[in-house]
C-alpha cells in the first residue's frame, strides 16, 4: 500500500472517530433535553439538605463580559434557578443570589457551609461535600438585606430565577428569619439553555455525514489497495 493510501486510510478513521464523538455530544443533548430539561431549563435532581449551620452557599459562579457574550450568543447559561421548600412547616425557605463580595461580607462572622458537588452523574448529585465556616455571630434576617441581585422567600415550593451577570456571584439557601438549622426539601439547581432539540439534531446529522465521509475515504483506500495488488499480479 503506498504512502497516499496509507494517508488516505488514516485519515478516515480520525474523521470516523470524530463523527462518533459529535453523534454521541448530539445524543447525550437529545438525552438531556428529554430527561432534564423543564421550560428551558437543564435541571438537577433533587436533593435534600440538612445542616445545623446558618446558610447554605454554593459558587461562587465566575463570568466576564466575553464568556457572557459567547454564552449569550449560543444562548446558554443565559440564567440560573434554584428550587426548593423548607422541611420545617414553622419556618419559610429563602433564596438568594449575591456578588461574592457582599455575601462573604454578609456571613463573615457566621457559621454557614459551603456546599460542592463532587460527582454530578450526569446532574444527579450523587455526591454533595460540605465545608463547614465557623462563626460566632447570627446574621440578619436575609430578607431586610438589600445586595441580593435576585431573591425568593416564602412556605412551600419557591423557585428563585436570576439572569446570568458578569461578575463573581454566590447562591445561598437559608430559613427566611435567619436561624440556625437549615432542613430544606427536593432543592433543584437549574441552568436554562434554550433549546437543545435543534441543536442535538442538528450535531447527530452532521455526525453521520462526517461518518459517511470517513466510511467513504476507508473504501476508497482499500479498493485502491485491492486493484493495485491485482494490477501487479496480473503483470506478473
Amino acid at each position: 500500500m503506498s504512502a497516499g493510501k496509507v494517508l488516505l486510510l488514516v485519515f478516515g478513521v480520525i474523521i470516523i472517530l470524530v463523527a462518533v464523538g459529535i453523534m454521541f455530544g448530539g445524543g447525550t443533548l437529545l438525552w438531556l433535553e428529554r430527561t432534564h430539561t423543564d421550560e428551558g431549563f437543564i435541571a438537577s435532581d433533587p436533593i435534600d439538605i440538612e445542616r445545623d449551620s446558618y446558610a447554605i452557599v454554593t459558587g461562587p459562579i465566575d463570568i466576564d463580559e466575553v464568556a457572557l457574550d459567547v454564552l449569550d450568543w449560543f444562548g446558554i447559561a443565559t440564567a440560573f434557578a434554584v428550587e426548593g421548600s423548607n422541611n420545617d412547616p414553622a419556618k419559610n425557605i429563602f433564596i438568594g443570589v449575591g456578588e461574592e463580595s457582599d455575601v462573604e461580607a454578609y456571613l463573615g462572622d457566621v457559621e454557614y457551609d459551603e456546599m460542592s458537588f463532587t460527582h454530578t452523574g450526569w446532574l444527579a448529585f450523587e455526591s454533595v461535600a460540605y465545608t463547614n465556616h465557623p462563626g460566632g455571630s447570627e446574621p440578619a434576617a436575609p430578607t431586610s438585606e438589600e445586595f441580593w441581585r435576585e431573591s425568593e422567600q416564602g412556605a412551600g415550593i419557591q423557585t428563585m430565577e436570576w439572569k446570568t451577570e458578569v461578575g463573581s456571584h454566590s447562591i445561598v439557601l437559608m430559613n427566611d428569619d435567619g436561624s440556625a438549622g437549615v432542613d430544606l426539601s427536593d432543592v433543584v439547581f437549574k441552568v436554562k439553555v434554550g433549546s437543545l432539540l435543534g441543536i442535538s439534531v442538528g450535531l447527530l446529522v452532521g455526525g453521520i455525514a462526517v461518518l459517511l465521509l470517513g466510511a467513504f475515504m476507508i473504501v476508497l483506500a482499500v479498493r485502491r489497495s485491492q486493484r493495485s495488488q491485482i494490477t501487479q499480479s496480473g503483470a506478473q
